[in-house]
């Protein structure tokens, strides 16, 4: 039996087989096996590294530009107090 329609089961295994290879794929270009669970394990850390840098910078960044802006205004009013 020969189907075209998305809904045909043959259809839908194919569909799953390039889906599955398509995620290999990607993530062997980044350098995970999935078949490892070892190696997926250590990407999820690392993204969760990265996050955890990610917000570490933003708040970093924040402190700082509220350093300055407190610096900022401390010289001005310095400058016109006695």
């Amino acid at each position: 039996m020969n189907c075209q329609h998305k809904d045909c089961p043959q259809v839908q295994e194919h569909l799953a087989l390039a889906a599955d290879l398509a995620v290999k794929r990607v993530f062997a270009v980044l350098g995970v096996d999935i078949d490892v669970p070892k190696d997926v394990e250590n990407f999820r850390q690392i993204l969760r590294f990265s996050d955890t840098m990610r917000k570490a910078t933003t708040r970093g960044s924040v402190a700082l530009i509220g350093m300055l802006f407190t610096a900022i205004i401390t010289y001005t009013i310095g400058k016109f107090l006695p």
